[in-house]
């Protein structure tokens, strides 16, 4: 390994889990989706940006606040705003998400919960969401505008799905509100040939910075080896070992927020880097 920039803290979930997917909320705070993929469940772990200490660990629902599916109690990471995070669930028998839960990381709670409603965007003056249902058999979606703090509706859209698109349309961004860079494909100039044949590239600049992962099958051709590197003009200031051994390229694992890099290495271990 490779190391002139400063790593700052680590964190690997408990139990075996997964690091399914990381958001970041005010202040200065980083919340994980912890993925146990064989039992199906998942738990939610808020850190400190400066220290990586937990703040909040191995949050899940309980039972009375998940009543969106009584049989699935599958959830998942949605979207972050402000102070919060927000819990999804499921439809029952599809990968259509259901529900959405507003949690306060710092007092480890439901701020409020619309198990009936399923979120679609973040607009400037809320939230934009809708309640499914059907009609003679045909289904149905009835949108409306969400206060994001206290989960009240402001307005009610209905099946108007042009003001819908209309307000989708001025969404904002997740990445943006979160002020993170995610990683683009390499362009085909940028691919190299490796060990075992072609180099898939993913990568991200900003202010001199250059942060590039590539993705290249193993010596036995059976799985892929993934290697992050970071520079800043030219020069290699960090080096590490993104993934070993997967079935497939582990892509988007990695970004970057002002000139702090955080990635998840072997898929079980979020590193934050001051580059």
């Amino acid at each position: 390994m490779t190391e002139k920039a400063g790593r700052l803290w680590r964190f690997t979930p408990e139990n075996g889990a997964l690091l399914w997917k990381i958001m970041f909320l005010e202040p200065d705070l980083v919340v994980c989706e912890n993925r146990f993929t064989g039992k199906k469940a998942a738990s939610f772990s808020c850190l400190s940006l400066p220290s990586g200490k937990e703040v909040l660990r191995d949050f899940t629902l309980d039972a009375g606040d998940h009543a969106t599916n009584s049989e699935n109690r599958m959830t998942g990471l949605e979207t972050a705003r402000g102070n919060l995070f927000y819990i999804h669930g499921y439809q029952s028998d599809s990968p259509e998400h259901a529900g959405l839960w507003a949690i306060d990381p710092l007092k480890a709670c439901v701020t409020w919960a619309r198990p009936d409603v399923a979120f679609v965007a973040h607009l400037e003056e809320g939230m934009l969401g809708y309640s499914a249902g059907s009609f003679a058999g045909f289904p149905e979606r009835n949108y409306m505008l969400l206060d994001a703090m206290t989960g009240e509706v402001i307005e009610v859209i209905g099946q108007d799905a042009h003001r819908a698109n209309a307000l989708r349309a001025d969404a904002k961004d997740d990445a943006e509100m979160q002020h993170v860079l995610l990683p683009r494909f390499g362009e085909e100039e940028q691919m190299e040939t490796g060990r075992s044949g072609s180099i898939v590239r993913e990568y991200i600049e900003h202010q001199g910075f250059l942060v590039a992962v590539s993705h290249e099958k193993s010596e036995s051709k059976q799985s892929f080896d993934a290697c992050i590197r970071a520079f800043y003009d030219g020069k290699l200031l960090y080096q590490d070992t993104l993934a070993e051994g997967t079935a497939a390229p582990c892509m988007n694992y990695f970004l970057l927020r002002g000139v702090t890099l955080y990635y998840i290495s072997n898929m079980n271990e979020l590193i934050s880097v001051q580059l």
